[in-house]
Order: structure tokens, then C-alpha cells, then sequence
């Protein structure tokens, strides 16, 4: 069952050397050694009482070019699964908005597409072909042979 959360923060380091901004998780007060990308946290979100799920970006303006959405495992200080949406190869941007919990494992919300998207956790972890050629150009997930979660656009 997913769940709203209010008691992750992020704690922005200094930008590496290539100018990239990273940031620590915050959980109950308690910095985890978990790097994520980003500055700013869109929301958070737990889920089946284990995984924490977050959505962020560089700063949480309008003009976002990349979401990234982390699912976490905070009892074993690791990023269990991510996501980054956002128009790899070219310039398009937006904001994150009308987020919404749709069902016990899913969670729709906007970014870019003017429909929005699902994303669905799994009770446990699925198979997967490593690469999706389904959403190449908008949607980067890490080489894996398994997923937590999925993410679909909804088309018109």
C-alpha cells in the first residue's frame, strides 16, 4: 500500500566537477548515505511499510528537463530501482504536478506529456528484458534483469 510522506528531506551537496548536484536523504532526521540527483523533492512516498519512493528534480521550477523518481530501501542504505523521464535527446520541459495515489501500487502523475503518466510498484520484483524500447527517448532506466516498478505514458 502506498502511502504519503512527509518526513524525507534532501540535503543538497556542493556540485561536483562537471557541475552535477547531488543530494543525501534525510529520514527522520537521519542522513543516509544514498546519493539521488537532484536538489529539490517533488514528494515521497512509502510504500508496503519497507521502500521509500521519491520523485525529484534539479529545483522545482517550471522549467524541468529531468524527473527523477528513486525507489529506496532506507534499512539497507540503498537505491533499489530508479527512473529518469525527461526528453534525453532534445528540449522539453516542465513541471511535476497533479501527483495522486490511483490504487494500492500506483501512483499517477504529470511531467512533460500532457496526459500524464502511471507508475506501478510491484509486490515483487518482475523479470525484465533489460533495455525497454517502449519509451527509449523519454524514459532512462538502469540495466537490470529485474524491476520494481514500471512507468507508462497515457496516451490520448
Amino acid at each position: 500500500m502506498i502511502k504519503p510522506i512527509s518526513y524525507v528531506t534532501l540535503k543538497p551537496l556542493p556540485p561536483d566537477k562537471n557541475g552535477n548536484i547531488y543530494s543525501h536523504i534525510e529520514i527522520d532526521s537521519i542522513c543516509h548515505n544514498i546519493p539521488v540527483c537532484g536538489a529539490y523533492l517533488e514528494a515521497a512516498f512509502s510504500y508496503q511499510n519497507k521502500y521509500i519512493l521519491i520523485f525529484v528534480t534539479l529545483d522545482g521550477g517550471c522549467f524541468e528537463e529531468l524527473l527523477h523518481i528513486y525507489l529506496l530501501d532506507p534499512y539497507r542504505d540503498k537505491v533499489i530501482d530508479y527512473a529518469i523521464i525527461g526528453n534525453l535527446y532534445g528540449y522539453a520541459y516542465g513541471d511535476v504536478s497533479s501527483i495522486q495515489i490511483r490504487a494500492d501500487n500506483t501512483i499517477f502523475f504529470k511531467f512533460i506529456t500532457a496526459n500524464g503518466w502511471l507508475l506501478t510498484l510491484f509486490k515483487q520484483p518482475a523479470k525484465s528484458f533489460p533495455i525497454s524500447l517502449k519509451a527509449l527517448f523519454v524514459v532512462q532506466r538502469p540495466f537490470a534483469f529485474k524491476r520494481y516498478f514500471s512507468i507508462t505514458e497515457i496516451k490520448a
